[in-house]
């Protein structure tokens, strides 16, 4: 393809559909064969619960289609692999009327569907601290790909770039690039497995192979691995033959804290106010200590706000006058979800609002497994309502549901082995 046909904007605007404010006009509609239908090979993100993603395709059909890239004729998956492998399931099952299945598809270019591969899943699912560090690695290739085949013109720092592309700071995308370039395979497949965390990996990174294959030996033996411990490691090796074992003794006074200790002609051992003091802790932490400590912020401040929206709401809520407007909607959901919603675990359902639903109607909920009802219902109260938000297909709607009354026996199969919560058959 011509290099007329790709730029930064192209990529911009796979962030923007993928964070649910893009234009889907810009696709096509088609219908195919799931079987026609490629994986990307180079899709690294987990693939779970097909089972149990197949079976609520055929309790309440499938609400998002799959997307495809068409890369030199060839239809590839850029966002729904699961979905596709639940299409096939499904029609291994016998379920013939999913032969042929609604996509969307857009005609691209290879660096622009590899782009948009990443992109889609940083949205559209949590990854884990190692799929994150993998993406910025292929989001890299993928620019630098994209350079070479399509002159794509990049223009300030790469990792600034891959920064805004994955809404990371450029401080958290260097200490992946980090683990990328300098973690041995050993601390790689611990972080992969989730027994060693991101800061870990980080400090390990900046040790000798053979240190780092010490420790990641002791995470696979499921002992405990400090970042902490590893960074003063490193200090020492920086330090060499100068460094000296701290031996701190014990300190009351302001004035041993503050960084102008040393040149101060006033320091006493009693102080504990002083118009001149500088944290000196505060005033020498590194950019990453920094930002560490501005998310810790943020995610105390969001919670603090979300208790106080929550405690207003219940307040504001008032009993209803009367059942003139009450109305109760018959539902089918599928077998994987009933233990989770009697047991409160799934408060919410995601559901095309082509029925009116309103805050104090009523769910009755139909338990359906290969299209047959189970003969199990879970009663529920709509309690909250979510429409018309960014991410979400027009058309569609998130209710918050509360449990009031379910038939039939929840077995630890259905809760994944947690007892069920409030067992009030009817």
């Amino acid at each position: 393809m011509g290099k007329t046909k790709f730029g930064f904007t192209d990529i911009m605007n796979a962030k923007s559909r993928a964070a649910g404010i893009g234009n889907i006009s810009e696709y096509t509609e088609i219908w195919l064969s799931p079987y026609d239908v490629k994986p990307s090979e180079s899709n690294f993100y987990s693939q779970e619960n097909i089972e149990e993603l197949a079976d609520s395709f055929l309790t309440v059909g499938q609400q998002q289609p799959t997307v495809l890239g068409r890369v030199n004729g060839e239809f590839k998956i850029v966002s729904g692999h699961r979905r596709n492998l639940a299409n096939i399931m499904n029609i291994e099952r016998g379920h013939e009327e999913y032969k042929k299945v609604r996509y969307l598809y857009k005609d691209m270019t290879g660096a622009m569907f590899e782009l948009s591969l990443l992109i889609g899943n940083a949205y559209n699912r949590e990854l884990t601290a190692w799929e994150k560090t993998q993406q910025a690695q292929r989001l890299k290739e993928a620019l630098l790909r994209a350079k070479d085949e399509d002159g794509l013109e990049i223009t300030g720092k790469m990792r600034d770039i891959i920064a805004e592309l994955m809404n990371e700071s450029p401080t958290n995308i260097a200490r992946m690039d980090s683990i990328n370039n300098n973690a041995t395979q050993e601390i790689k497949e611990e972080f992969a497995k989730g027994n060693i965390g991101v800061t870990t990996a980080y400090e390990a990174a900046k040790l000798p192979p053979e240190e780092q294959k010490a420790i990641a030996e002791k995470a696979a033996a499921g002992e405990s691995i400090r970042a902490k411990e590893i960074a003063a490691k490193v200090a020492e090796k920086k330090a060499g033959d100068d460094y000296e074992t701290p031996h701190p003794e014990s300190i009351t006074s302001l004035c041993y804290s503050c960084k102008r200790y040393k040149d101060c002609n006033v320091k006493t051992g009693t102080c504990e106010k002083c118009d001149q003091y500088i944290n000196k802790a505060e005033a020498e932490k590194t950019d990453e200590q920094r930002y560490s400590d501005e998310q810790d912020k943020i995610d105390r401040d969001t919670k603090k706000k979300l208790q106080e929206q929550a405690d207003r709401e219940k307040m504001e809520k008032l009993p209803s006058d009367g059942k003139a407007d009450h109305k109760t909607h018959e539902v089918k959901i599928a077998v994987s979800y009933y233990g989770d919603i009697v047991s409160g675990k799934k408060k919410f359902e995601l559901r095309k609002n082509d029925r009116g639903y309103k805050v104090g109607d009523s769910l009755k909920m139909l338990e359906f497994k290969d299209g047959k009802h189970t003969g199990r219902t879970i009663d529920t109260d709509i309690i909250y309502m979510l429409e018309d938000y960014t991410g979400l297909e027009e058309g569609y709607c998130i209710l918050g549901i509360d449990v009031t009354a379910h038939s039939g026996e929840v077995s630890e199969t259905d809760t994944g082995g947690r007892p069920a919560a409030g067992t009030n058959e009817h």
